[in-house]
């Protein structure tokens, strides 16, 4: 994804998706308890996609800001 104009906005494939879950049934979390899952933006549909066959239910996602850009180099 480019964008144009504003070199504000930033480019979501950079950013990152925390995404809560609650009720997995796998060996190292509990089916009860609530966990985390930090992916990047890109991933986010597949990572929730395999959730729902493992019985878990997506209770949260939050984006992240995307990290700060490096400042290009002036030429001289």
């Amino acid at each position: 994804m480019s964008t144009t104009g504003a070199t504000s906005l930033s480019n979501y494939q950079s950013r990152t998706v925390v995404i809560e879950v609650t009720g997995v049934c796998r060996q190292d979390v509990m089916k009860t308890s609530n966990y985390t899952v930090k992916v990047p933006y890109g991933r986010m549909s597949q990572t929730m996609q395999s959730i729902n066959p493992m019985g878990g239910k997506v209770v949260n996602v939050t984006i992240l800001p995307a990290p700060p850009q490096k400042a290009e180099e002036s030429e001289s």
